[in-house]
């Protein structure tokens, strides 16, 4: 008898977590649909604020240039869609992306204040000049055969400019490579010796980067949260 109910439990536990994990898969589903509409939606509105880097036009200490953060938003129905790009200016483009959940403004700003001070600071920036630092980076990666991340949602920087404004490390003497713990050097290492050849690039080891895109140990806990916010704030600007 007590054999026949421990079996029984054991089934309606591998049940019940079979029931969970169709209805996490349909989540997640469903937030890469909603999430999309979303984008859409932003690639026709109009631009919001921008931040930089606030040491971007800072001269560059001894040591391998900066890489620096880029921060363009989109206005929907009152409030902000925000990307947050990470640039490596000499080398590979858009190291690293991320968009944030449609929210008000003024709790935007606080976020990117309280986030961007442990990293230098960020100033506030015109749309040119945010764009002018990502298609800089990005038109120089590409003569390298470098493509930017893929979570980079090049749209939301789009159109580009038809006169880009002049940044620094607009056009880099030579590439400069600063390597990080996530890259497959041995890969951009090849890459550099095909397009420009031995010698005419330099390798520097990076001392470290920006903590908005290291991975968080929750990820999955962290993903579903965010989906959850994308599908609410979708949701809401749909009925309005």
């Amino acid at each position: 008898m007590a054999g026949s109910v421990r079996k029984r439990q054991k089934k309606l536990e591998k049940s019940r977590k079979k029931r969970a994990l169709v209805k996490k898969t349909a989540r997640k589903l469903e937030a890469k649909y909603e999430g999309a509409s979303l984008l859409r939606l932003a690639e026709r509105a109009p631009f919001g604020p921008c931040w930089v880097s606030a040491t971007l036009n800072e001269p560059e200490p001894d040591g391998p240039p900066a890489l620096v953060t880029v921060v363009v938003t989109r206005r929907i129905r009152g409030q902000l869609l925000c990307e947050v790009a990470l640039i490596d200016r000499t080398c590979l483009g858009v190291k690293n992306a991320h968009i944030m959940a449609l929210q008000p403004e003024l709790e935007l700003r606080g976020y990117l204040a309280e986030v961007g001070s442990g990293m230098g600071g960020l100033r506030e920036s015109n749309v040119v000049e945010a764009q002018s630092v990502v298609f800089h980076a990005l038109e120089y990666a590409r003569l390298l055969g470098f493509g930017h991340h893929p979570d980079f949602e090049l749209a939301l920087f789009e159109p580009r400019p038809e006169s880009l404004a002049e940044t620094p490390f607009a056009r880099p003497a030579r590439p400069i490579y600063v390597s990080g713990p996530d890259d497959d050097v041995p890969m951009i290492l090849l890459q550099l010796e095909q397009t420009v050849g031995s010698g005419n690039y330099d390798v520097m080891a990076g001392m470290g980067f920006d903590t908005w895109f290291e991975e968080d140990e929750n990820e999955d806990e962290d993903e579903d949260e965010d989906h959850a916010d994308v599908i609410e704030t979708t949701a809401e600007t749909s009925e309005q």
